[in-house]
């Protein structure tokens, strides 16, 4: 069967995602918007009358992206570098959503503030609980207050690595070569407790860690 093309909305929000993302939504207009899905600015007025509500629908899509890398299968648990692939699995999903992650974003869809916080919330409980549950199978050696520094520090570094490379290092334009970097920060908080005979590694999500080189 052969394979159902995009919808015109479909296509709008992901050349919205892939605009926002290299420049941020402000920065980004209808019409650049429009000419990327190459239909015109009134189709796209059709589909979305402002750009906020573009916003909210990638918003919507982001929620149940994060639900799929948050709740991951069982057969992830059992592997030894169970850790390092969830954390892997983290740093691409925020790199390919990280225009949510700009200030800018909740200045033009205000609504979505309390949305994020409640994500957020949700989001460490399940990685508090992943974690919980590699430490119960002997995978990560590590008390419940530990666990909950993990989960706090490794959210703060998985969320703000970007603006750290901007900031204090002077890049400005963050690539896919620099997700390894980042991915080595945070896999640095769990060595205290990862098993000595876990192997390290620094690949991203499956299919993608040959693709990112180390730029530092």
């Amino acid at each position: 069967m052969a394979q159902e093309k995009p919808s015109t909305r479909e296509r709008i929000l992901e050349e919205c995602r892939r605009l926002f993302n290299e420049r941020g939504p402000a920065e980004v207009t209808t019409a650049e918007i429009s000419a990327a899905v190459g239909i015109s600015e009134g189709n796209l007025h059709y589909h979305f009358r402002r750009k906020e509500q573009m916003v909210e629908a990638l918003f919507d899509a982001f929620e149940l992206a994060l639900e799929r890398v948050a709740v991951p299968g069982r057969e992830l648990e059992r592997r030894s570098d169970a850790h390092r692939l969830y954390t892997s699995n983290w740093f691409s999903l925020i790199w390919e959503w990280r225009f949510l992650y700009g200030v800018s974003v909740y200045r033009l869809a205000p609504s979505l503030q309390p949305r994020l916080r409640c994500l957020t919330d949700k989001g460490q409980e399940h990685v508090r609980q992943f974690l919980r549950r590699l430490a119960a199978a002997g995978m990560l050696t590590c008390s419940e207050s530990d666990i909950d520094r993990l989960v706090i520090n490794a959210w703060i570094v998985g969320t703000y690595w970007i603006d750290y490379l901007r900031s204090r290092q002077g890049v400005q334009t963050v690539t896919r070569a620099h997700l390894r970097w980042g991915l080595a920060q945070v896999e640095a908080l769990f060595t205290p407790f990862a098993l000595p005979a876990t192997p390290p590694t620094t690949a991203l999500s499956e299919g993608e860690g040959q693709n990112y080189g180390h730029t530092h």
